[in-house]
């Protein structure tokens, strides 16, 4: 069983890092992290608990303008966000959307990869759309 993920078979990239109780510490975490920021990719962690995981995507590894940029977009965002959740979520998931971290609770595992999957995809374009944006220049 494979711990990154890439549902996509357009493409080998990978678009988020699966951490099961079998990871000890947070090198897997840490590490993709490094590769997100150098990127300037999704930061997008699955942690899976038996069936169920969790689904996050945290903005820390963009620069503070696409961070501002990222969150003046936070309701259109958050539209398409719930669009996701809604197609993979049963009655034990919740659901949680801030400007900068959006987690998807309780996702069955499969669901939770093709979630996270969307995920980078619509945070991707948004961080896209944010960089091409004259007033995000530097």
């Amino acid at each position: 069983m494979s711990n990154v993920g890439c549902i996509n078979s357009e493409a080998e990239m990978q678009k988020f890092v699966e951490i099961t109780r079998k990871d000890s510490g947070f090198d897997k975490e840490n590490s993709w992290y490094s590769v997100c920021e150098k990127e300037r990719i999704p930061y997008i962690t699955i942690k899976a608990r038996s069936k169920l995981a969790i689904v996050q995507w945290d903005y820390m590894t963009y620069p503070p303008n696409i961070d501002k940029a990222l969150f003046a977009m936070h309701k259109s965002i958050k539209v398409k966000v719930s669009a996701i959740y809604d197609r993979y979520a049963s009655k034990e998931s919740r659901l949680s959307v801030g400007p900068g971290v959006i987690s998807f609770w309780n996702l069955e595992l499969p669901d939770a990869r093709e979630a996270a999957s969307e995920l980078y995809d619509l945070i991707s374009e948004a961080a896209s759309i944010a960089m091409a944006s004259p007033q995000t220049e530097s």
